[in-house]
């Protein structure tokens, strides 16, 4: 894909940060399409390069961090954007009281996860603020506990709704590639699935070497020295 069509997905995205959730929908649909496509294309030169012997994509793992009341709502944007797309493995990652998630891929996919679930999180606090305002007469008198769930549920149905719609993206752009293009994708698929299992099995042997108690501590203060003062980003 050229940098216009890169260029092209960033200002679509960016109209529908500042429009409204009707318009904005119609908007990021469209700049999902491209980013599958993208993301297709980008797989199979890939592919083409490994047969040639030739230097290929590195896999990386990027940190995106969510901080606010909302923050695990606004996580879950993240795993459904990482699910949708396919190819980027999406790991749970606490920093009390920052949520974090973890996310393993190829960088040219796992850079499009970053650029959309950005634009998603702007997008899901609008239209909860809207949604709310219209609706919030039906939780009078009600708890804030009960009220602040009820926001929590808009964004995580926000969250499950554009997971939804960028599988079917996805499935659409697979059929149009012809023969071959989901092969390639699972083969994609497959070595960040083992870089994961990779990352999994060289911590369990960094815990069992090391002192429960020690350790424990250490990683508590690890965590604390992380969030004193980190704004919602990308690794």
């Amino acid at each position: 894909m050229t940098a216009a069509k890169l260029d092209l997905i960033a200002k679509l995205l960016a109209k529908a940060e500042s429009t409204t959730p009707e318009e904005a929908e119609a908007l990021t649909e469209h700049a999902e399409r491209l980013i599958v496509k993208y993301g297709i294309e980008q797989a199979q030169i890939d592919e083409r390069r490994g047969l040639l012997g030739q230097a290929q994509e590195q896999i990386v793992t990027e940190r995106m961090l969510f901080r606010g009341v909302y923050a695990k709502d606004l996580r879950e944007i993240g795993i459904g954007v990482a699910r949708g797309l396919g190819v980027v493995r999406p790991i749970l990652a606490e920093y009390p009281p920052i949520a974090g998630l973890l996310l393993v891929g190829y960088t040219s996919d796992v850079a499009q996860v970053q650029t959309l679930t950005a634009s998603l999180q702007v997008q899901a606090m609008v239209a909860m603020r809207g949604w709310w305002l219209e609706h919030r007469d039906f939780y009078h008198g009600q708890r804030e506990g009960v009220k602040r769930r009820a926001r929590s549920g808009f964004i995580r149905g926000f969250a499950v709704g554009a997971m939804s719609r960028i599988e079917e993206s996805r499935r659409v752009a697979v059929e149009e590639s012809g023969t071959g293009t989901e092969l390639v994708l699972s083969s994609r698929r497959s070595r960040v699935d083992a870089a994961v299992d990779e990352m999994r099995t060289s911590h369990a042997r960094r815990r069992r070497s090391a002192d429960a108690g020690s350790f424990a501590h250490g990683h508590r203060s690890g965590l604390d020295a992380r969030t004193g003062d980190r704004a919602v980003s990308t690794g």
